[in-house]
């Protein structure tokens, strides 16, 4: 993994991060998501969050039919351009 051949110790605090929002997408209902919409698919809004110390994306969506939350991808904030969701 880049991450941990480049820079050591940061998976550490992409994986904090990443729990962090994972608790809180798990206390979300479809009605106050977290982020912005960044796009759709299949109809369904797409939105994204950013974990300000990894410079990380993470895009999600919400089953509206059983309140599941589907990570679609998390992607490097620093490369310019989103991932194909």
């Amino acid at each position: 993994m880049w991450l941990q051949n480049n820079r050591p110790g940061a998976e550490v605090v992409f994986e904090h991060e990443l729990d962090e929002l994972t608790t809180k997408l798990a206390a979300i209902s479809p009605r106050s998501p977290l982020g912005v919409i960044d796009g759709a698919a299949r109809g369904k809004p797409i939105r994204r969050v950013l974990l300000w110390k990894s410079q990380q994306h993470v895009y999600y969506s919400i089953e509206e039919s059983t309140g599941t939350v589907v990570v679609r991808s998390i992607w490097g904030a620093r490369r310019g351009r989103r991932p194909r969701l």
